[in-house]
């Protein structure tokens, strides 16, 4: 009997032994697939920010937009994204009002442009949300670097402590490296961008994106009014002679600089060919004080000396105003009107405004 005892204790422990070992590694395997299941994740996420990136490449709001998806993504808090411009370093996205964003101590910042990411979590708050949000317990910095140039730093927060671990700092400084490409690759988009739409020598917009924004103004925007200046220089081809051409091309630049100097933010100044210029002024209060700005111009241009190789010269310029709707239905119609003008002004003796509705 007492050997039927023992057998039945050994198998009894065996049988624990064996549960013990199962359960082990059952939990070891369940472990391993929870570990695979959160860095699929983290690789659909991070493949999810490299196609939305990919999608919105020349979009002005790319890293805004790229904070809202950590946000969504990671159920934090706050989440911030600081870029180096020159020597200071600017908040280029952030869900928060500017004046709560978490301060970058020296020590912190140094770390980052060390390629040292940091965790902290903290049982006490690291800070108070001055807008009443609640506390920050956890907090995370990543820096942003392009290459091996440090150009920024990701932060994120949340008001629970202990919410973020190291899986945290790999799945963040993924997303950093991801913003330093969108960000060069946005520079790039918009500098071949910029290209086609300006003018390579005066730096304003050229003749083509003039012609398509102010037609899609007119189609979208029916009861705008506006005006339409042609701008020539006088005499230009005896400055390029006497002068020679580089002299020309300096006095093209600082010309147009003027001018775009001297006109609102909603204004177009864009080269129509060669010496000429054509300006698109977005608001119109009243004939006269169309006339009186560009008056102003023209004036500013003829008492403006132009340096350049040890010469120096004063030029004029000549130009006529025309109005939308009054003096066309079309842009067709409003530039052959003030070309019109333009034309009268050169036969009155130059260095002068004629307008059509004066």
């Amino acid at each position: 009997m007492s050997n039927y005892k023992e057998l039945y204790e050994q198998l009894l422990k065996e049988y624990g032994d064996y549960k013990n070992f199962s359960e082990r590694n059952y939990q070891m395997a369940m472990e391993k697939i929870i570990k695979l299941e959160k860095s699929l994740d983290a690789m659909v996420n991070i493949i999810e920010v490299s196609k939305y990136i990919n999608s919105y490449l020349g979009d002005e709001n790319l890293i805004p937009m790229i904070n809202d998806m950590i946000l969504g993504i990671l159920g934090v808090s706050y989440s911030s994204i600081y870029i180096k411009e020159e020597d200071t370093i600017e908040i280029r996205a952030t869900n928060k009002s500017t004046k709560y964003c978490y301060y970058v101590s020296e020590e912190k910042l140094r770390a980052l442009e060390n390629h040292e990411p940091f965790i902290i979590n903290s049982e006490s708050a690291i800070y108070e949300s001055e807008d009443g949000s609640g506390e920050i317990h956890s907090l995370i910095g990543v820096p942003i670097h392009l290459r091996d140039k440090f150009i920024g730093y990701f932060i994120v927060e949340h008001t629970l402590w202990n919410f973020f671990s190291d899986e945290h700092i790999k799945f963040i400084t993924s997303i950093a490296n991801q913003i330093a490409i969108a960000l060069e690759n946005n520079f790039l988009y918009n500098k071949v961008r910029e290209s086609s739409i300006k003018d390579p020598l005066m730096g304003i917009f050229n003749r083509r994106y003039f012609f398509d924004r102010v037609s899609n103004i007119i189609k979208t925007e029916k009861d705008k009014k506006f005006a339409v200046v042609m701008m020539d220089m006088d005499y230009f081809k005896k400055v390029n002679d006497i002068y020679g051409h580089p002299f020309g091309d300096e006095v093209l630049k600082q010309i147009a600089e003027l001018v775009h100097d001297s006109i609102d933010i909603n204004d177009i100044v864009a080269r129509y060919g060669g010496e000429e210029l054509v300006i698109y002024l977005d608001r119109v209060e009243t004939f006269s004080a169309v006339y009186e700005k560009i008056e102003e111009i023209r004036r500013k241009i003829s008492l403006k000396d132009i340096e350049y190789g040890g010469q120096t010269k004063r030029n004029t310029a000549s130009f006529g105003i025309s109005f939308y709707p009054e003096d066309g239905k079309n842009l067709e119609e409003i530039l052959g009107c003030a070309d019109d003008m333009l034309y009268k002004a050169k036969e009155m003796g130059r260095n002068i405004v004629v307008s059509s509705r004066r």
